[in-house]
């Protein structure tokens, strides 16, 4: 047999072996096959991908027991992508992870892609929820995505034993819950929670953790890009994206990140996407404040020092069992917003009224307040001011104290012995002169008996909280 003759019987080989598979293009011209993956489910793969490869190739082998040529699997894939392009099939809407079905905005179902071996899906509907196959909705799986657990609806409590796990605050519970909540939803504006606090805060942990609850990888975490075609790549591959170790945004990545959280993003990404940002507190590079429009679109949740450390393998542990009764609590929270979204009115939010409504009409189920799921999304306080090296000193130095008075000097020495490493101001004088202009310090100055200048600084929040007990 001659060589081409050859190549000829391999490409018709391949093309047989892949008669299983029904080629068709995304709505954004990518070709890509639905492939069977059980009886009742079927998954979709580009055609172009090491996955859809692999599948053929894995074909090929269980007839022949060897590889095809690399001419004839050039051959048989152009012959699926034209098919794919010119083909009777319509394109379609692939999704990742999370689908829906009905208007964005007032949706009639989620779906939840379990990214498990047998395809199934989290099907939610104002009824509830089950675990379906799937045989009509595309999903596509990043290679580093993870299987999610089957939820359970039978642990008692499960959002209080994550709180308890992790430490959250009444405040800080509310505000993690709901943007879990908000992640749950088909559309945007989502906002972007910011974890901020001081080495040895838990932030990567629990940004780990929130992740591995909707959409876990193998990569949960990223430094953040420097360039804005690599970030809608990312979007393309995962739900939720977390980048850590922010100390700053440039303002190019800062329009891209304002974008791909309320949905404008580029053709290529054809929905928004939920955002975590991880900042340090303490140790800051440089001082700054990120742009208005993107401290619009934060929910910040500050963490205090961890007072004991603990091992991170029993923390897992205890995350892990409770995976299934959180998602399964989560499940239950978008059953009941698909079923009350219409009879939400909150009046005028100052942001996210969206999400806002989601996560009231959710709250029954997650244990939430309604009053303090508006409060969270529309106050102001908890938009994040950026990494200003001499604001976090500043906070440090007051938390236990309040108010404090001296002198410049005293001032600057006790903020070096807090940040010895950080971008403070170089001179006494410098200091007293930069310091009105923090955010949130109210700064008086003064001549004491002997003519010297003494600084009264005051945490402006202290004040109000003070005002209000009184």
């Amino acid at each position: 047999m001659s060589d081409r003759s050859h190549r000829i019987d391999q490409t018709q080989a391949l093309l047989y072996h892949a008669r299983a598979a029904t080629p068709f293009c995304s709505e954004d011209g990518e070709p890509c096959a639905s492939i069977p993956s059980t009886v009742d489910s079927r998954r979709v793969l580009a055609l172009r991908s090491d996955s859809f490869r692999d599948w053929l190739t894995a074909n090929f082998y269980n007839e022949y027991e060897t590889a095809p040529s690399a001419t004839a699997f050039r051959a048989a894939l152009r012959m699926l992508e034209a098919r794919a392009r010119y083909g009777e099939e319509p394109a379609q809407k692939v999704d990742g992870r999370l689908s829906f079905e009905g208007n964005p905005f007032m949706p009639s179902r989620i779906i939840l892609d379990l990214a498990n071996s047998a395809g199934e899906l989290l099907d939610i509907s104002p009824q509830g929820w089950q675990i379906t196959g799937n045989l009509r909705h595309p999903f596509h799986q990043s290679p580093t995505a993870l299987p999610l657990p089957y939820p359970d609806s039978s642990p008692s409590q499960p959002m209080e034993k994550f709180t308890e796990i992790f430490r959250l605050t009444a405040a800080n519970r509310t505000r993690a819950l709901a943007w879990l909540a908000a992640a749950l939803r088909p559309t945007g504006p989502y906002p972007v929670l910011v974890l901020r606090g001081p080495a040895a805060g838990g932030k990567s942990v629990l940004a780990r953790a929130l992740r591995a609850l909707i959409d876990p990888s193998t990569v949960p975490l990223r430094r953040l890009p420097t360039r804005d075609r690599e970030l809608l790549q990312l979007a393309r591959q995962n739900w939720i994206l977390v980048f850590d170790q922010v100390y700053r945004v440039p303002s190019k990545m800062s329009e891209a990140l304002c974008a791909l959280s309320s949905g404008d993003a580029p053709e290529t990404v054809r929905s928004a996407r939920p955002l975590i940002l991880i900042t340090p507190t303490g140790e800051t590079r440089t001082s700054w404040n990120p742009s208005r429009s993107l401290s619009n679109r934060t929910l910040t949740i500050d963490l205090p020092p961890l007072a004991v450390l603990r091992p991170e393998a029993s923390l897992w542990e205890q995350f892990d069992a409770l995976r299934p009764g959180i998602l399964g609590t989560l499940a239950t929270g978008v059953a009941h917003a698909l079923g009350h979204i219409r009879e939400v009115d909150l009046g005028n939010v100052a942001r996210f009224p969206d999400c806002a409504a989601w996560a009231v009409a959710a709250a029954p189920a997650l244990g939430l307040d309604r009053a303090a799921i508006v409060n969270a999304f529309g106050d102001t306080m908890s938009m994040w001011a950026g990494s200003d090296p001499l604001h976090e000193a500043i906070h440090v130095f007051l938390r236990d104290r309040g108010a404090w008075t001296g002198s410049a000097t005293e001032l600057l020495s006790q903020l070096r012995k807090i940040a010895p490493l950080a971008a403070l101001p170089a001179t006494p004088k410098g200091l007293s002169q930069t310091l009105p202009r923090v955010v949130g310090l109210l700064v008086t100055r003064r001549r004491n008996a002997r003519g010297d200048r003494v600084l009264s600084i005051h945490s402006a929040s202290g004040i109000s909280a003070n005002t209000a007990r009184n």
